[in-house]
């Protein structure tokens, strides 16, 4: 108890006394101006192929992040750096990242340095210049506890005197022994005395040594820049942001494009591979010998789903138990008729035979046709091949000749129906594609067009080109119609162009190293996934294609 007490006050002094020391970016200081706050000191160096900043930590350490000029992605190499005329390989941490550390790095003043990158097969020489400033503050820029007491004596005072003030507090704050809650003549036995833990002053010292031994490892971090929107409306993205949001870019070129128009649509199933069950009369459902179906269950056609028992009221069995009567009946006498004319062949004409014979297969067939009625069971089987996407069944449900029992569609098989407002896009079609409520893209062929308006629209129909095996019928898409009248532009992902807090589309221009400017742009839908830029940003400036979203979101 005496140890925790010790180290608990001592690390509460140091932290009061040193932390106006060692506040960093993003800490409190009153009116500071916000250039107090900057980006770290960093180098930036590029080329036609690569791209290198180098962000100094403080402590002397040489961040350095190489990355591909054109997409942004980072590089896997070797980084040499001459320092003066000194050359130093930096250490790789991962891909793209490398650490240099040299005593210059920690002194202020300028410096100049030259990189040799080497990766794979490609090798490039660049340069920079580093410009170290000075410290604002000396205590402020220590990281080392043991420099900062010895250059300040009142504080090490003050820390001495706050440690003896919390052993006092501590100690005057030591829990006191209760008394017995047990009378003592009914005390049956007198409690073993309680051994005090003693902490020798030499295991003291040693934790407290081990303490100040790890405090200077514990302030050598490495600083965090948050991104952040500038004044001009820039947004400044340092390095491993960028690494963490995967910040992808490429740089644009003038191209031709078929015009699109964008109109509403609905996935439907293929009306010659699709079906529906239903009963022809009415009766009580039962299950076939493998039970009922269930949704997403392949069937083939031919198979029987169910089966479904007629299902009559009283006088309606009534009347078709009597009409049976009468018919077997009249067959009876029927059948005796034909077998005596039969013996009498030759004396009878073989026309009165030939009537009595059919007039017996005519009643024989009405009840056969009575007795389903009946006895039997009308099956419900499958008219095509397919998945089972609707079931509206239960074990003794009652159902009638009007309603569909089960839905079969074709998932290989999908159509899409849409309806087109602007009749002027429907001439020379030259392709169309869909896109899906999670953002996918599907090719369409165009099936035709309808006659006949439909809430002031032309219906269209198309064919789905390898559908996804699982969209959803009566799921909604957006149809992209592509016209066979080229429209100049920039071509460039869908994901490129965000809306701007204004409303306006924008991309963001990859203007440096760790800046990206919104560019509001004019673009029109060419498929799923990509866009035609007709205004706004010229041919070859770096636009970001992968992660433009995470940046329009910060402010």
């Amino acid at each position: 108890m005496i140890l925790r007490r010790i180290l608990t006050a001592f690390v509460l002094s140091l932290a009061m006394l040193t932390a106006p020391a060692l506040a960093g970016p993003g800490h409190d200081h009153g009116d500071e101006p916000a250039a107090a706050s900057a980006a770290l000191p960093r180098i930036v160096a590029d080329s036609e192929s690569f791209e290198l900043v180098g962000i100094l930590q403080p402590g002397g350490v040489l961040l350095l992040y190489l990355d591909r000029w054109v997409g942004n992605e980072p590089v896997d190499g070797a980084v040499t750096v001459t320092v003066g005329d000194q050359e130093i390989q930096a250490e790789r941490q991962g891909i793209g990242l490398f650490s240099l550390r040299h005593p210059r790095l920690a002194q202020p003043g300028s410096v100049d340095l030259i990189f040799s990158i080497t990766a794979g097969e490609e090798m490039d020489l660049l340069t920079g210049h580093l410009d170290i400033p000075e410290p604002v503050n000396a205590a402020a820029e220590r990281h080392g506890w043991m420099e900062a007491l010895r250059e300040a004596p009142m504080l090490l005072a003050g820390g001495l005197g706050l440690l003896v003030l919390g052993l006092v507090i501590g100690r005057l704050s030591a829990p006191r022994p209760l008394p017995a809650m047990v009378e003592p003549e009914l005390a049956i036995a007198p409690p073993e005395p309680a051994v005090a833990r003693v902490t020798s002053p030499a295991k003291v010292a040693a934790s407290v040594a081990m303490l100040l031994l790890a405090l200077p490892a514990m302030a050598q971090t490495t600083v965090a820049e948050p991104p952040r929107r500038m004044d001009d409306g820039t947004v400044f993205m340092p390095k491993p942001s960028q690494r963490l949001l995967t910040i992808r870019t490429e740089v644009t070129a003038a191209g031709e494009a078929l015009a699109t128009t964008q109109i509403v649509g609905t996935l439907v199933p293929d009306p010659n591979a699709s079906g529906r069950v239903q009963p022809s009369q009415s009766g009580r459902l039962e299950p076939g010998e493998r039970g009922l179906p269930t949704l997403g269950q392949r069937v083939e056609r031919g198979q029987v789903l169910a089966f479904v028992t007629p299902s009559y009221t009283a006088a309606e069995r009534g009347t078709l138990v009597q009409n049976a009567a009468e018919l077997d009946a009249q067959i009876t006498i029927l059948a005796a008729r034909v077998n005596r004319l039969t013996a009498l062949r030759g004396s009878v004409s073989e026309r009165e035979i030939s009537e009595a014979q059919a007039e017996l297969g005519g009643a024989r067939q009405r009840r056969a046709a009575i007795q389903p009625a009946l006895s039997g069971r009308e099956p419900l089987v499958a008219p095509v091949s397919g998945v089972v996407s609707v079931v509206r069944a239960a074990l003794g449900q009652l159902v009638d000749n009007t309603q569909a029992v089960f839905e079969i569609v074709d998932p290989a098989r999908m159509w899409v129906e849409a309806l087109a407002f602007d009749r002027t896009s429907l001439d020379n079609i030259a392709g169309a594609s869909a896109v899906l409520g999670d953002g996918r893209s599907v090719e369409l062929e165009f099936a035709g067009r309808g006659l006949t308006v439909r809430q002031q629209a032309v219906p269209l129909n198309f064919r789905v080109v390898n559908p996804p095996a699982d969209v959803a019928v009566g799921a909604p898409v957006v149809v992209l119609v592509r016209n066979r009248r080229n429209v100049q532009g920039i071509v460039v992902p869908a994901e490129a162009v965000v809306r701007s807090a204004e409303g306006p589309p924008v991309v963001f221009e990859h203007t440096g190293a760790e800046r990206f400017a919104p560019r509001p742009v004019r673009v029109l839908p060419l498929d799923g996934a990509r866009v035609v830029i007709t205004a706004g940003i010229e041919p070859g400036r770096r636009v970001v294609t992968q992660g433009a979203g995470l940046i329009a979101q910060v402010r």
